[in-house]
């Protein structure tokens, strides 16, 4: 027995299933290729998705010695329909223009891209820009299968530099200026939809229709904003905060703050790997079906091996416990497939030059899409799970333990389910992963940043057949491994 124990210890730990997600895992579907063909050609700071695989790409590059909102060497969007790695752009794009900026037009009426860093998608393939020309206009396009074309929609928004951008189901748009003052207290702006009574989005002479709703935040840098479908929901990225805000009301009605809702990363949540910089919350999305955000978490405008690259993830958050119940680690899958962080796979597996700012999801699939800034390509995530089945860990005690610990399940033997606890000394990211007696994993029930306490999980194996399985934890350093078994 004792032989047979060694084994498959050994087998777990060796095994290139050990390695190998089997499900409940994410992975690129694909990563549109850096190159002249399909390559969104310069640095990508923002993705809209439109559909299954139709989205917007938005390019933005600064003039070297610019601050954010400085002068741009380029500045434009590039669409794609029927997209894979290596098709699917509807229009040529130059690779690495030396200047190109893209150009708002209506009759006379004419708005270029100054210092645009997010965009959003909306209803009938419509493409909404936070641009920063004088009047810091909602420029919106449309995606078409001749490329991404003007429409006679904008909106000016006023004086203030704006950052984020997010459109609700019903159409209204909302706009958050990059930074907060105690001068002011509109720092977001909700404005009708577009064709809504009133509403000059498409009259010449117009575009200066007032905010339907604002938001007054306090001092401080903000740079991503999403709401659930029917707006009741709004989450901020409080970026120099290094939190997550949450809002509840609707557009018409105003919102306030749910004070309830507290998630700050830790201040462990660094870069590690030999790279350097301080992560934050950047751009969000919100899933309705199962109820989540996805917050695109990195170092803002920090390049290279020793810069920001060795770090890049999304969080899956639960919106209403404020808990981290999965990650998508972008800069571990670049380092899995290429070896390294600051290269693309020729596969269209991995961006590579992880610089994660935001993301977005297509509800259908369902599907995440994220860019890589300094990989200049859009990346398409996928969960080969049910997303419902992502559950979260409850910490059972804040007090610090002694040591880290994985504890014997209970009930074990189990039928159908058993709870699992672990005690966690210092704050650090933990996978808790299930495997079968082949070294197969069938199920990750933690992949987090954890903070100092004990902890507790519920493992459902309904779906699975009887036997015997194998629970491991990897938190830092520490590793361990524990037997459980369901009867027949």
């Amino acid at each position: 027995m004792k032989t047979l124990i060694l084994f498959v210890m050994v087998l777990l730990f060796t095994s290139p299933f050990f390695v190998h997600a089997q499900t409940n895992e994410w992975m690129t579907q694909y990563v549109t290729l850096d190159d002249a063909v399909n390559g969104t050609g310069e640095r990508t700071a923002s993705v809209a998705a439109l559909g299954p695989d139709n989205f917007v790409a938005l390019v933005a590059r600064l003039q070297s010695g610019e601050g954010l909102f400085g002068a741009m060497e380029v500045n434009y969007l590039v669409g794609y329909m029927n997209a894979d790695s290596l098709n699917g752009r509807v229009a040529f794009q130059e690779y690495d223009p030396a200047s190109q900026f893209e150009v708002w037009s209506s009759g006379l009426d004419q708005v270029t891209f100054e210092a645009a860093w997010q965009i959003a998608g909306g209803k009938d393939n419509l493409v909404y820009v936070a641009n920063n020309d004088p009047t810091h206009n909602i420029l919106v396009f449309q995606l078409t299968e001749l490329g991404v074309i003007p429409t006679d929609f904008r909106m000016e928004t006023g004086s203030e530099n704006i950052y984020a951008i997010e459109v609700d189901t019903a159409g209204y748009v909302y706009v958050v200026d990059y930074e907060g003052s105690d001068q002011k207290t509109d720092e977001v702006k909700v404005f009708a939809p577009i064709g809504a009574p009133g509403t000059t989005w498409d009259v010449p002479g117009g575009h200066n229709d007032p905010p339907v709703t604002t938001i007054d935040l306090p001092p401080g840098i903000y740079q991503g904003i999403t709401v659930s479908s029917d707006g009741s929901q709004l989450f901020i990225s409080a970026t120099s905060e290094r939190s997550l805000w949450k809002f509840v009301g609707d557009p018409v009605n105003g919102y306030t703050r749910d004070t309830s809702f507290d998630l700050t990363l830790s201040p462990d949540d660094t870069v590690g790997n030999g790279g350097t910089g301080t992560p934050s919350f950047l751009g969000l999305a919100y899933l309705d079906d199962p109820g989540v955000v996805f917050a695109a978490v990195d170092t803002f405008l920090s390049l290279g091996v020793f810069g920001g690259y060795p770090y890049g993830r999304i969080y899956v958050v639960d919106p209403v416990n404020a808990v981290i119940p999965d990650t998508i680690d972008i800069a571990a899958w670049n380092l899995k497939v290429t070896g390294s962080f600051n290269s693309g796979s020729s596969n269209g597996r991995a961006g590579g030059f992880t610089s994660v700012y935001d993301v977005d999801v297509e509800p259908t699939e369902p599907a995440v899409y994220t860019q890589s800034y300094y990989g200049w390509a859009v990346e398409k995530w996928v969960f080969n799970g049910d997303l419902g089945t992502i559950v979260s860990v409850e910490q059972l005690s804040q007090s610090i333990p002694e040591n880290f610990s994985l504890k014997q399940n209970y009930p074990n033997p189990f039928n159908p389910s058993t709870t699992i606890e672990f005690d966690i000394k210092q704050a650090t990211h933990v996978k808790l992963n299930i495997y079968n007696i082949l070294g197969y994993k069938v199920k990750t029930l933690v992949n987090e940043y954890l903070v100092p306490g004990s902890y507790k999980i519920v493992f459902e194996g309904e779906n699975l057949p009887s036997g015997v399985y194998y629970y491991t934890i990897q938190a830092g350093a520490f590793k361990d491994t524990r037997k459980m078994i369901w009867p027949e």
